[in-house]
């Protein structure tokens, strides 16, 4: 009998406290709004990155966040070429006698670009390839 009321008490007491809503903790990346959506019965929050107005959620909802938060890290010679020609998979670093050069390859165009940090150092050539995996 006692533990009978000692678990009714238990359970009239979780009920009778207060509801304490934990705040959320802020992500790698700003969030700036919040969407609904509606999923088995429950109402559920999505995020949404750069003021955009799709939901990041998932594999690709993570991609597209680092392409955004790429974007807004690019800076000088960099951010013009992305701006021109967009994004490339098909980006490679690497440090050569103690400096930092990257080389964007964009096939379709035919063109590559070098840079040393943010500074563009070379621009190639090349026949372009319309049917390269992208």
């Amino acid at each position: 009998m006692r533990r009978f009321i000692l678990f009714g008490l238990g359970v009239a007491l979780l009920f009778a406290t207060p509801q304490v809503q934990a705040e959320e903790p802020e992500g790698r990346l700003a969030r700036y709004g919040r969407l609904k959506y509606l999923k088995d019965g429950e109402i559920r929050y999505g995020r949404t990155y750069d003021k955009s107005k799709s939901t990041v959620r998932g594999k690709r909802g993570r991609k597209y966040a680092r392409r955004f938060s790429f974007r807004g890290n690019l800076t000088g010679d960099k951010l013009e070429v992305y701006d021109e020609y967009g994004h490339t998979p098909h980006r490679l670093g690497y440090s050569f006698a103690g400096q930092h050069f990257e080389r964007w390859k964009y096939y379709k165009e035919g063109i590559e670009f070098v840079f040393k940090y943010d500074e563009l150092v070379k621009t190639r050539r090349f026949p372009a390839q319309g049917n390269h995996i992208d």
